[in-house]
């Protein structure tokens, strides 16, 4: 009996033994890269965070004050570029740090105390463009003079003139 099973055993591996031994054809691919970028990709981009006003939520005994969400327009005022939640989740309270092609655009945000507003930004290369429609600059010490600030109507300052445009083209 053991020369049979010992023989069963040698026929079960026999094929097994074989077919690693022998060479197989291994398809040969040339080399895998990155998908081409568009010409939006290419562009040079800049930075952009809004400091919206923030809406109060309370989670068990905590509050929490995500900023609310805004919408980027294109120069135009008309075409969506982008809408921004500006906040992972009730409990997040920093603004996203939103990334976009060197350019003019319009931003529509919720200001503390004033409501919805209208602002044109300036984005450059490399650069980081700040919005403060929630926290009053007013009492912070800032260089320059007042005719280096952005203001709301109601005197809030919300940023930095820009001084000059910037065009889209590298």
């Amino acid at each position: 009996m053991n020369k049979r099973l010992a023989a069963w055993i040698v026929v079960a591996i026999l094929p097994l033994v074989a077919s690693c031994a022998s060479s197989r054809d291994s398809v040969v691919l040339g080399p895998v890269g990155p998908e081409p970028l568009t010409a939006e990709e290419l562009a040079p981009k800049g930075y952009l965070k809004v400091y919206s006003a923030t809406e109060d939520h309370e989670d068990g005994h905590v509050h929490y004050f995500p900023h609310t969400s805004y919408t980027v327009y294109a120069e135009d005022g008309k075409t969506v570029v982008k809408k921004v939640a500006n906040a992972l989740s009730i409990h997040d309270e920093e603004p996203f740090l939103v990334q976009l092609p060197a350019g003019t655009y319009i931003v529509l945000a919720r200001a503390r105390n004033t409501g919805m507003v209208r602002i044109a930004v300036i984005i450059k290369p490399g650069q980081l463009t700040k919005v403060d429609l929630h926290y009053d600059w007013n009492h912070r010490v800032r260089p320059g003079n007042a005719a280096d600030w952005v203001r709301l109507p109601n005197g809030q300052v919300v940023g930095w003139r820009a001084t000059t445009a910037v065009s889209q083209s590298p």
